[in-house]
């Protein structure tokens, strides 16, 4: 059980379990009456991604291992983006948000039913060489009981933000930022995704529940579980209706590349199984 739980039982949550890492999610809020999810975007949803896949990758080997397992563009200190992980035949796992948080870590969110086949190829790449590889040197855990994720989107997700930031801005698309909200002190990231201003807040655990009655004091703020999440990353990513299948899924280089979440090269695996 997350860090939040007991908040969750108090809207009356259906759970979600997680085959992975045994956490529960929260599927949604049907003693709520959850809002339509238009009708909710127009002001702003909040939802706890704990139970989904969130991962941190962390080590002197960590950078190395992005870059192998990790299609996209490599990402400096401070920038997030959407980068697909491929199998070595050159066929698409998933295509998680990753966030640089420093020289040796990145961080992996996946709310899609993808996120664990995704995070479970690192794993199996990393150990690839055993214990004498040369990614031995790093290590890829589930983060929930480091950092609570939660997500806020929508029209009004900006503003409700910002009112926790003091004389601090708001991250741009594609950036991560070391902030506090009000007084805590939080990882702040803006997720990049096309019609909808979407933040991912990582939170203390001894300070999440905090946090989180105090977004939900917004009058404009409704709390979603991940069936909205997912159905919001559906509309906002061009390559959802192409990764909508189960299993690895066969796309051309062109296409990948054109959604972002392909480098150009052959320095990743997967790189030359790519269909042209």
């Amino acid at each position: 059980m997350g860090a939040l739980y007991e908040e969750h039982l108090l809207l009356g949550a259906r759970f979600l379990p997680n085959e992975s890492t045994g956490l529960l999610a929260v599927r949604s809020y049907p003693c709520e009456g959850e809002k339509d999810l238009d009708e909710a975007l127009l002001g702003a949803v909040v939802a706890d991604l704990t139970g989904t896949t969130y991962a941190l990758l962390s080590g002197d080997a960590a950078p190395d291992l992005a870059r192998s397992a990790l299609a996209g563009r490599p990402l400096s200190v401070g920038e997030a983006s959407f980068e697909a992980v491929l199998r070595g035949d050159g066929s698409v796992l998933g295509a998680p948000l990753v966030l640089r948080t420093g020289d040796h870590e990145h961080v992996l969110v996946d709310p899609t039913p993808r996120g664990e086949a995704a995070v479970a190829w690192l794993e199996l790449v990393r150990g690839a060489g055993g214990d004498e590889g040369p990614l031995r040197d790093c290590a890829l855990e589930d983060a929930s009981d480091m950092l609570v994720p939660l997500l806020c989107a929508g029209r009004g997700a900006g503003s409700v933000v910002s009112d926790y930031l003091s004389q601090a801005r708001l991250p741009r698309a594609g950036e991560v930022a070391s902030v506090r909200l009000d007084a805590i002190p939080a990882l702040l990231a803006r997720v990049p995704v096309a019609g909808c201003e979407a933040y991912l807040l990582l939170v203390p655990a001894p300070s999440s529940r905090a946090i989180w009655r105090s977004l939900l004091s917004f009058a404009e703020v409704s709390p979603v579980g991940v069936e909205a999440v997912r159905e919001l990353l559906a509309r906002s990513l061009p390559w959802a209706a192409a990764l909508s299948a189960e299993g690895p899924v066969a796309l051309g280089r062109a296409e990948l590349e054109g959604w972002g979440i392909v480098r150009d090269g052959d320095d990743f695996v997967g790189a030359r199984g790519l269909a042209s």
